[in-house]
C-alpha cells in the first residue's frame, strides 16, 4: 500500500474521504497498467514470433517429407532398375525392378558388390568407368553390357551411372540404372545373322554373274572383231556391249545398296570428305571449292558416295561445267549444305524426278542412291537450282546431326 499512500498524499493532501480514495484508485490502476504493458507486450511480441516459426517449420517440416515420400516412391516403384551403390561398389539400396531383373531378394544384393552380378570379362569395364567418373574426367557413363541372374543366366541391359558428389567435390555414391534390352538384343543378334546369309548369299550371286558378264563381253569383243565387214551384226554386237555394261552397273549399285544401312553410322567430316572424294575424278580444267572446314555431319559410312556422284552428275549431264562449289551455312531448320555448278541445270518438271530409282539418261542410280545414304539419318537433298544457270542441290542436315569445331 506504499504506492497507493504516497499517491493518496500527492493526489489529495486533505483528510481522506470517499473521493479521495476513489481518484487514487483510478490512478493507481493506471499506472501499474503502463507499467505492466510494456513488458507484457515485449512477451506477447515474442511469443507470437516464435509461435508463427513454429507453424512455418512445421509446414517446412510436412513439405519435406512429402518430398521424401514422393522420392522413395519413385526410386521404389521405377520401372528402370535402379540402385545406390558406395565408393566401394557395394549396393546400399535398390528397387523393386533391378531385384525383377537379376533376380535377387533386396536382402541378397544388399549383402554383395556390382561385381558379383556381372560378367568376369566385364567387370575391368564398370571398375574402369567408375574410377573415370571419380577423376572426374567424365560426368557419366552409359553401355550395353551383361547382368548374371541369380539362376546363372546371362541378360542384356543399358547402364547408366552418374556419381554424387559433396558440395566440395567429394565422391558420396554411384547411381546405377539398368534397363532390360534383352529381347531387343536377341533381336538385333537375330537379324544381324539373318543379314549376315543374305549378304553371303548376294555376294555369291553377284560374284557368279559377274563372271558370266566377262565371258560374255569376251565373246562379244571376239564377234566384234571378227565380223567387222558386217554392220548389221556389228550394230547388234555394239547393242550387247552396252547391255552388257549395264548389267554390270546394276549389280555394282546393288553392292552398294546392300551396304546401306549394314554399317553404323557416325561422324563424318564434310570438307575432307568433298576432297577425298574429288580426288577420283576428272577434274581437268575444273575449279572445285568445297567449302568451310570443321563441320561434321552424323551419316551412313556411304556418305562420300554422296558427294562423288552429285560430282560426277554435273561431269556426266551438265555439258559445259567448268566451277563446282560446295558451301555450308546454319539455318533455322539446321545446316545448310549446298552443292552448285554452272552447268545446265534441271529442267523444272525434272526436280523430283531425278531422284527416281531408273529415270535419267545414265543409269538412273546415283541420285536414287544419294537420297537413299542421306536419309538412314534425316538429312533431306533437294534440286533447287534455275535451268540454263546451273544444277543446285539442298541438302539439310537436322538440328543435332551436326556439328562444328574450329581445330
Amino acid at each position: 500500500m506504499i504506492a497507493f499512500e504516497f499517491a493518496a498524499q500527492f493526489l489529495f493532501p486533505y483528510a481522506p474521504d470517499w473521493r479521495s480514495n476513489l481518484i487514487t484508485s483510478l490512478f493507481t490502476s493506471g499506472l501499474a497498467v503502463i507499467i505492466a504493458y510494456f513488458p507484457l507486450n515485449n512477451y506477447y511480441s515474442t511469443a507470437t514470433k516464435l509461435s508463427s516459426e513454429v507453424e512455418r517449420r512445421h509446414v517446412v517440416e510436412n513439405e519435406l517429407r512429402e518430398r521424401e515420400e514422393q522420392l522413395r516412391r519413385t526410386f521404389d516403384q521405377s520401372p528402370v532398375g535402379s540402385g545406390i551403390l558406395s565408393t566401394a561398389l557395394r549396393f546400399t539400396r535398390v528397387n523393386d525392378t533391378l531385384c525383377a531383373i537379376t533376380g535377387y531378394t533386396p536382402e541378397e544384393l544388399l549383402s554383395q558388390s556390382i561385381t558379383s552380378i556381372l560378367l568376369p570379362e566385364e567387370i575391368n569395364q564398370v571398375i574402369t568407368c567408375t574410377e573415370t567418373l571419380k577423376r572426374g574426367d567424365a560426368n557419366g557413363d552409359e553401355s550395353d553390357l551383361h547382368l548374371v541372374r541369380k539362376n546363372g543366366d546371362k541378360i542384356w541391359v543399358h547402364q547408366s551411372i552418374r556419381l554424387i558428389r559433396e558440395d566440395d567435390g567429394t565422391p558420396l555414391y554411384f547411381i546405377p540404372m539398368y534397363l532390360d534390352i534383352n529381347d531387343r538384343k536377341l533381336t538385333e543378334d537375330a537379324l544381324q545373322k539373318t543379314n549376315k546369309k543374305l549378304s553371303i548369299l548376294s555376294a555369291i550371286t553377284r560374284h557368279d554373274i559377274r563372271n558370266q558378264l566377262t565371258g560374255l563381253s569376251v565373246f562379244l569383243q571376239l564377234m566384234k572383231n571378227e565380223f567387222q565387214n558386217d554392220p548389221v551384226l556389228q550394230n547388234y554386237v555394239v547393242k550387247l556391249i552396252a547391255c552388257s555394261d549395264a548389267i554390270e552397273r546394276q549389280i555394282e549399285f546393288t553392292r552398294n545398296y546392300e551396304a546401306l544401312g549394314s554399317a553404323t553410322a557416325s561422324w563424318f567430316d564434310v570438307y575432307r570428305g568433298i576432297f577425298e572424294e574429288a580426288q577420283h575424278l576428272p577434274l581437268e580444267g575444273i575449279t572445285v571449292d568445297t567449302g568451310v572446314k570443321g563441320y561434321s555431319i552424323y551419316a551412313d559410312p556411304l556418305i562420300g558416295k554422296v558427294y562423288y556422284n552429285l560430282i560426277e552428275n554435273s561431269l556426266r549431264h551438265g555439258d559445259h561445267v567448268t566451277k563446282i562449289a560446295f558451301t555450308m551455312n546454319e539455318t533455322e531448320n539446321g545446316l545448310e549444305i549446298l552443292y552448285t555448278d554452272n552447268g545446265v541445270g534441271i529442267q523444272p518438271l525434272e526436280k523430283e524426278k531425278i531422284f527416281l530409282r531408273g529415270y535419267g539418261r545414265n543409269t538412273g542410280l546415283g541420285l536414287f542412291l544419294i537420297r537413299e545414304i542421306l536419309a538412314t539419318t534425316g538429312i533431306n537433298i533437294t534440286e533447287i537450282g534455275t535451268h540454263g544457270a546451273g544444277a543446285q542441290f539442298e541438302i539439310i542436315v537436322p538440328k543435332g546431326a551436326y556439328r562444328f569445331s574450329e581445330s
